[in-house]
């Protein structure tokens, strides 16, 4: 039997927790290695001479270094983070499903390849998107290339190209609210060329603030509607303009969701205002003529509460709660009660 090298040691000491470590057993204890049981490994297995008081150095040695060891009464046990557990993915399936910006189609693909990553009840990873469809998604289905594309533009230092979309009221084809990107005054497709320097998360959306040439001063595009991204060779400007700017001022997300009672109304609303009920309702929901073609009348279920009627009146006479008249009165109830605070 031979000392050996210390440094041969301490790796056959780590390639063995790591090997216990993933066993799959209703036991936890059969993942924990005592300091005898590793001693007599390295005797039988490799032919190495060790006491306790080294393996008690290697352990120490491999936590300092960086490693996750767990050290109880039942011995060793190294906690391994290349693998992803069930619930950390269940986790990320749960923050892929609500968020607004990636497509209900791309985040089906992304979380079949999640299933991937786990062989423990993988079939729940599928079934926790139940309430996908329902959900306000984007319908950009390339926004994740979008990103890509401007991180490396970022890093880069590189302009962007893309074209940036509008919600319309649509009457002519679908009747629904629907997306066409914006167009220069002669009707073509206007095609933005912009400076990145951030990208920020605000309002559950991914934002990018940029810096014009043009008009020399700074632009944010929300990411979702950004269409045919492209990283450009030709270097970027306003690195002056951004000197001195914190960017972490601009990642508020200070959104919130509050309870209530749920409820059809029928809202009348100017037609410039389409893309924020996209945003809060999504596009695929009723919409009507209103006799003032520069309005449209919408049909939604919201959860009747305080922080609704605050998100209402902060449209002023561009959105107008119509139905149902009771809701109209409470409304108008909340209004009195509002202005009375200035009154006092």
């Amino acid at each position: 039997m031979s000392k050996g090298d210390n440094r041969l040691k301490i790796l056959y000491v780590l390639d063995e927790l790591k090997e216990n470590s993933k066993i799959k057993t209703q036991e936890d204890e059969d993942r924990f290695m005592s300091a005898n049981s590793l001693i007599k490994l390295l005797e039988d297995k490799y032919s190495l001479s060790a006491d306790r008081k080294s393996v008690y150095n290697y352990i120490k040695s491999l936590v300092k270094y960086g490693y996750e060891i767990e050290n109880t009464r039942k011995g060793y046990y190294m906690i391994l983070n290349e693998d992803f557990e069930l619930a950390e993915l269940k986790m990320i399936v749960d923050a892929l499903s609500a968020s607004r910006f990636i497509s209900a189609d791309k985040t089906k693909k992304i979380i079949k390849k999640l299933q991937n990553l786990t062989t423990e009840g993988s079939d729940s990873l599928v079934n926790r998107q139940v309430y996908l469809e329902d959900a306000v998604k984007g319908d950009n289905k390339a926004v994740i290339y979008s990103i890509d594309a401007i991180h490396r533009a970022i890093v880069g230092h590189k302009k962007i190209s893309f074209h940036y979309q509008k919600t319309v009221v649509d009457f002519a084809l679908t009747e629904k609210l629907t997306s066409v990107n914006k167009t220069s005054e002669d009707g073509a497709d206007r095609l933005y060329v912009q400076s990145p320097f951030a990208l920020v998360w605000k309002n559950e959306y991914y934002y990018v603030i940029c810096f014009d040439s043009d008009t020399q001063k700074e632009r944010t595009f929300r990411v979702d509607r950004m269409k045919d991204v492209t990283c450009l060779d030709e270097s970027r400007d306003g690195g002056r303009y951004f000197a001195d700017t914190h960017f972490e001022k601009y990642a508020d997300t200070a959104f919130s969701m509050f309870g209530g009672e749920d409820i059809n109304i029928v809202l009348r609303v100017n037609n410039e205002l389409a893309s924020v009920i996209a945003d809060r309702f999504g596009k695929n929901i009723s919409i009507y003529h209103d006799d003032d073609p520069g309005f449209f009348r919408c049909s939604v279920t919201v959860q009747k509460s305080p922080q609704f009627f605050a998100w209402l009146s902060g449209f002023g006479k561009d959105v107008k709660l119509i139905f149902p008249k009771e809701v109209c009165d409470e409304y108008k109830e909340y209004l009195r009660e509002l202005i009375s605070t200035y009154d006092e």
